[in-house]
């Protein structure tokens, strides 16, 4: 029995056996909460699912993943240590 923060909660993840690749990403506290609150209205995805999901849909409706401007202000952080 699990009696950490997240104990008790079942999270919807990608099927066994799929591979995935790990990817390190940081958020501001403002996006990181907003995330949280669409994920857990979502049906409580993991933050790769829902990602993932989000991705999709974009590409289903947009029939490609829009295509950014890059940030050219300096607020673009590529490693923790930098932020």
């Amino acid at each position: 029995m699990s009696f950490g923060p997240n104990a008790g909660i079942r999270r919807n993840r990608r099927p066994a056996g799929e591979i995935a690749v790990e990817r390190r990403l940081y958020f501001s506290p403002a996006l990181n909460a907003a995330i949280d609150a669409a994920r857990k209205e979502s049906g409580n995805l993991s933050l790769g699912l829902y990602l993932e999901l989000l991705l999709q849909q974009l590409e289903t409706d947009q029939g490609a993943l829009p295509v950014i401007a890059p940030a050219l202000d300096g607020t673009e952080v590529r490693d923790k240590t930098a932020a």
